[in-house]
């Protein structure tokens, strides 16, 4: 069964349309929480790339994408750890806007 279908059968056995909407708050306010864990470790790790190369992620990324940078191993982590948190931070507005 797929999730459409088990959403389906959720809406018509619940007894009315303000519980299936507590029912899907709460799902959606579980996922939340686990996006804004994911955010911190990402924020940590970043702050510690941050510290070693006293260089804030905005100005790392201008000069990364500019190939102003080498080709470091920990540049890349950075660079990807830094589009993780651009990804996550939209995951995270879209569910605070649906609850």
């Amino acid at each position: 069964m797929n999730t459409l279908e088990k959403l389906e059968i959720l809406s018509n056995n619940c007894g009315d349309r303000t519980e299936l909407d507590r029912i899907l708050s709460q799902l959606l306010n579980v996922v939340l929480a686990r996006h804004r864990q994911k955010l911190a470790g990402y924020d940590l790790d970043i702050s510690k790339f941050e510290q070693t190369y006293n260089l804030d992620s905005m100005q790392f990324q201008e000069q990364f994408e500019g190939g102003m940078l080498g080709d470091e191993m920990d540049f890349f982590e950075w660079f990807s750890l830094c589009e993780l948190r651009r990804d996550i931070l939209v995951k995270i507005s879209k569910l605070e806007q649906a609850l």
